[in-house]
């Protein structure tokens, strides 16, 4: 009887086998369907966001800083931005600055940045009796340019305090100063004796920036 029962039970043990075997190739199939969705969709958007994460790097080709893009850089740029031999496109707010090919099949990755333009205006000062002079708040870059008079030696000059050009043997020309463009920056200066009016000149970089959106698509 046992030997009875046991070939009565081969028949379900025959259909539990392929019912799991049928599990299990379903599964892998699946598996495998989600593994080629997932592998073949997201190339492009990949290569978008490499590039857009480039172009808003504090080093990218359009950058001042991380996140803020110089528009005379923008105004410039060129197709070589787009990655390999990759159809591309990059707009800011809508205009295209750069495109290869037709990427229209392509994907689309955007960012939220800020637009600076820039130029550079000149402070002529009459300096103080301190000798110091403030200039425009957030100025981030100035060119100092000294001519002291003759017998007049300019030893140093200080940016809030912190001395950013130092000879003992006098400053005379023109010097590049980076400077925090979140203070407001004073300009103070050591000499000999009392300076005249036209000693110092200082050319400054005021910046204005706007919001904007950057968009960069690729079909690879």
């Amino acid at each position: 009887m046992t030997a009875s029962r046991g070939q009565a039970n081969l028949p379900a043990l025959a259909v539990a086998l392929l019912l799991v075997g049928t599990s299990v190739g379903v599964a892998v199939a699946l598996a495998g369907g989600a593994f080629v969705a997932a592998d073949t969709e997201p190339r492009d958007t990949r290569l978008a966001s490499s590039l857009a994460e480039r172009l808003v790097a504090a080093d990218g080709p359009l950058s001042v800083r991380a996140n803020v893009l110089s528009r005379d850089a923008v105004e410039n740029v060129s197709r070589a931005v787009c990655p390999g031999d990759a159809d591309c496109r990059v707009r800011l707010d809508g205009e295209t600055v750069a495109a290869r090919g037709d990427p229209e099949r392509g994907e689309t990755v955007r960012r939220v940045v800020l637009a600076a333009d820039a130029e550079w205006r000149t402070l002529d000062s009459a300096l103080s009796g301190a000798d110091a002079v403030t200039l425009p708040r957030r100025t981030a870059n100035a060119t100092v340019r000294l001519d002291p008079p003759t017998g007049t030696r300019v030893t140093t000059v200080r940016a809030n305090g912190r001395v950013v050009l130092h000879d003992p043997d006098g400053l005379d020309g023109r010097y590049d100063l980076a400077l925090s463009r979140y203070d407001t920056v004073t300009l103070a200066l050591d000499a000999n004796r009392d300076l005249g009016a036209q000693t110092l000149t200082v050319d400054y970089r005021v910046e204005t920036t706007s919001k904007a959106v950057l968009a960069v698509t690729v079909d690879a």
